[in-house]
Formats: structure tokens, sequence, C-alpha cells
């Protein structure tokens, strides 16, 4: 393995900033890109057992509870689908046959969730990157990465696409690593309302949709086969009790999950109709692309850090990539803030210097 590697940054660090910038007195934090009207825990829960605590942590009720929600069994529950693209890599190992690591090609996104392309290279795998997709139909590789949604840049697998590459895996000797971490405001499109083609793995997640990021609970999905060699790697107990406990009863919501659909779609189109518009004029681009949960807009660098750093000047806390920022939908009782920054920025100066 290569330890030298320097870790991906991420969003979600609000706290960073409030450190070296503390002008701002309250912050609208829009930066991770999960629900910001997330699953509401149950005070009986904010109240827990304290038995919750003190006992091993049993998957039994989440597995249930998850075979329910995704219409498949998971392979394994781990803390969170991170801890899953830890360990791919080692489980894709060939067995005696570790020098072989360095010739197995693996693709990843070019723009995309930075942690899937630094797992690979750690174990010594040749990772190289795609700009589109369809590059995987026509391009040699033994394994390949695809998210859908892409983590910024909002793009879903098309149904050709899904068809083309479940064909591709099925006449080959090839493994696919799915991540839908961000698909369950958008269920109709995942690989798992159907039975999966060999040698695919389906990354799925609670951080986002409902917004648990904290629970730290993942699930992976693939060939039976697997199974055994996942859970070994996963070690005993990946999850705490009290996330097992929470996550359950999330899943089982379905009057919930219905009614944050409902929501999701409201203040997607308030934000398409009444911030859409003021965002491109600070950005001075329409080059954007969304999904329920976030909207990311191409820029160049020089354009996307000005962006930055102006919406910080009103206590805006965005995410910041290379040539690209992404916002996050904001909670109902959020729209009016993220509206009267914009318009203070739109009235002055700050509207200049980012021209």
């Amino acid at each position: 393995m290569n330890f030298t590697l320097e870790p991906p940054k991420h969003g979600g660090d609000l706290a960073v900033w409030q450190r070296r910038e503390q002008h701002a007195d309250h912050w609208l934090d829009l930066s991770s890109a999960c629900n910001r009207e997330p699953w509401p825990i149950p005070e009986e829960l904010l109240q827990s057992s304290a038995k919750l605590w003190y006992e091993l942590p049993d998957q039994f009720v989440l597995e249930q509870a998850a075979t329910d929600y995704f219409g498949q069994a998971p392979l394994a529950i781990g803390a969170g689908t991170q801890q899953f693209i830890e360990i791919l890599p080692a489980l894709l190992l060939e067995k005696g046959a570790l020098e072989k690591v360095a010739h197995k090609k693996v693709l990843v996104p070019a723009v995309g969730y930075q942690e899937h392309g630094y797992s690979w290279r750690k174990w010594g795998y040749e990772v190289s990157e795609y700009q589109d997709v369809s590059e995987l139909l026509n391009t040699d590789w033994d394994i390949a990465v695809v998210i859908s949604p892409n983590n910024p840049s909002g793009q879903y697998l098309s149904l050709q696409e899904s068809e083309q590459l479940k064909v591709l895996l099925e006449s080959s000797e090839r493994h696919l690593v799915l991540d839908e971490a961000f698909l369950d405001a958008t269920p109709e499109q995942s690989w798992l309302n159907g039975p999966l083609p060999r040698g695919c793995f389906v990354l799925r997640s609670v951080g986002k949709f409902f917004g648990l990021a904290g629970a730290r609970v993942g699930f992976i999905f693939g060939d039976q086969s697997f199974q055994t060699a996942i859970q070994s790697l996963l070690g005993p107990w990946p999850v705490a009790t009290p996330a097992l406990h929470l996550v359950t009863k999330a899943l089982q919501d379905t009057a919930w999950q219905a009614e944050a659909l409902e929501s999701l779609a409201e203040r997607h189109a308030y934000f398409i109709d009444s911030v859409v518009p003021k965002l491109n004029t600070l950005f001075d681009s329409q080059a954007m692309q969304h999904t329920p949960l976030f909207f990311t807009w191409q820029l160049e660098p020089e354009q996307a850090q000005k962006a930055f750093q102006a919406l910080h000047s009103v206590g805006i806390h965005i995410r910041l990539g290379e040539g690209w920022v992404r916002v996050s939908l904001p909670a109902g009782h959020e729209m009016q803030r993220l509206n009267n920054g914009l318009v203070r920025l739109l009235q002055g100066h700050q509207l200049k210097e980012l021209g």
C-alpha cells in the first residue's frame, strides 16, 4: 500500500472556516449536499434507553428494514459507504498474486467523489480518469467506478448506458462499483430495482436523503459469493448500536419518506424559480446541473474562488471545487436567508468584483 498519498479534501467543513473567518454571526451551511430537512429523530430516541450504549450491536433488525426499503438484502452494513470504498480494493485482490494489482486498470470519474480513486491508488492499482460514462463502453478496464447521480456534476446514468454496462458486465470478468449514495430521491433509477449483473457492487447511504450523515451507516449490494469476504474485511460490529437502532426507524418511516419527497420537490421548484436566477447572475454563468439535493455550476477556477469568497462575506458557506461550486438545496426556512444574502451581494460592490 502507498501511505504517502495526500487524502482528498471534503465539504462539510464549516467549522474549519468558522475558525478562519469570524466576521459572520450566523452561517448558512450549504456545503454538504445532505438533506437540509433531515429525518427528525423522535424524542424517545433522543432520550433512548441506556442499553443502546451498553449492548453490542446486532444488525439483524436493520438488515430486515434495509431489505424492505431497498428491495434487496445487503451483503453487509458498514460505517457509511466510505468504509466499503476503503475495503473494495482489498476485496478484489487476486489471491496469492499481489504483484498483479499494478496491472489492473481502474477507471474512475474525473469529476466525482475523490475517495474512490484515492482508495484504489493506495492499494497500487493503475488508476485512470474518464470524462464521460460512454468511455467505459469502448475502453479496456478491469474495474470501473460510476457515481449516479454524480456528486458534484449532477449527472445520472441514462437508461441506455445502464443497459449497455449490464451487458458488458455479464459478458466479461470485469467489476463495476456503482455509487448510488444520492439516489434515494429518484429511486426509480436504481439498479437495485432488478437483478444485479455479475461483478457489480452497489453502494447506498442514509447520509444524503435522510440527512443522517452523523450516523455513519452505509450498505453494499452485489454477488452473494462476496458476502463472507466483505464481512471478514469489515470485522465485527462496524456500526454502533444506537446508530443501528436509529437508521432502522428511519428506513421504516414510510410516511416521512413520502413527505420528504414532496418537500424536496416543492423546495426544488422554488429554488429554480427564485434563487437560481440570482446565482446565475452572481456566478456570471448558467452552466448548471442539479439533482433533488444539490445544484452545481461549472466556473472558471478564479471565478469560482471569487464567488465562494463573496458568499462567505454574507455568511453563506458552499462547496468549492476545481472549476465548480456546489450549493445544497436549502431547507424551507433557510430560503429567505439565502435570498437576502444574494440580494445584498447583487446590490453591492461584490458583483462588480466578480465581473
